[in-house]
């Protein structure tokens, strides 16, 4: 029996909405599964299955390999009215801060938002630069999931709607952070005041902002790797005087 039960794997079934019944086809035979997403089917023989999840006359489908002893997962989104709205809203979104951060970017090339002054027309750049960036993402993201693995999760529609907003901070702070000379990249200085605002600086800041913004969970990684080793909490005094003691 311990033999049978070390020759099978479970399958996971998360679904978007939440409450949607299971079917699960397998060597032309179809078992319908009696509990709800989201929830775990035990004891399926290795090889390949078909997950169908449906709810409200929609459904949804997606083929998984089962090993043994293992435990699959299979995420499952339902693409019925209210999920449809969630995404096309989120794709208005995205389209609409692409144009204004590019009309932002255009006006202040042309000198339309503020007089001239090469560091809040540098500031305005990066900061929209790294705000693409984060849009940039947001497109892959939406297309990686609702084009290809068909496992869109509507609770995470907030992460789309913050991203531009973060690629900002983050892409004004890279500008702050190698203009001010905190970093060092491939062995150089940082730029002196001359140099600071000549076209290829203004291209180097502009891409390195967009890659910050493109890479914000990376990015937040490496901030907080940064902020722990500048802030780190000083030794315990006592403690160090007792054991020298």
């Amino acid at each position: 029996m311990a033999d049978s039960a070390g020759q099978t794997g479970s399958i996971n079934v998360i679904s978007t909405p939440g409450g949607a019944k299971i079917q699960v086809s397998h060597n032309n035979s179809t078992e319908q599964i009696v509990p709800e997403t989201p929830y775990t089917i035990g004891g399926k023989e290795p090889g390949t299955y078909t997950v169908t999840v449906t709810k409200g006359g929609d459904s949804n489908s997606k083929q998984v390999k089962v090993e043994a002893d293992k435990t699959v997962t299979v995420y499952l989104t339902i693409f019925n009215a209210e999920v449809n709205a969630v995404i096309s809203r989120i794709g208005y979104y995205t389209v609409a801060f692409i144009m204004l951060l590019a009309a932002i970017t255009v006006a202040t090339y042309f000198n339309f938002l503020i007089p001239h002054s090469n560091l809040f027309r540098e500031l305005i750049f990066v900061a929209c630069a790294g705000g693409l960036g984060g849009l940039a993402f947001n497109m892959y993201v939406y297309v990686y999931h609702i084009g290809r693995e068909e496992d869109f999760r509507v609770e995470y529609k907030y992460s789309y709607y913050l991203r531009p907003f973060l690629g900002i901070l983050y892409g004004t702070f890279v500008f702050f952070l190698v203009a001010g000379g905190l970093m060092m990249l491939s062995g150089t200085t940082a730029p002196t005041i001359e140099n600071m605002y000549v076209l290829k600086s203004v291209m180097f800041y502009i891409a390195l902002a967009f890659l910050a913004g493109y890479a914000e969970e990376p990015f937040s990684l490496q901030l907080k790797t940064l902020a722990e080793a500048l802030f780190k909490e000083p030794p315990n005094t006592d403690t160090a005087t007792t054991t020298a003691k």
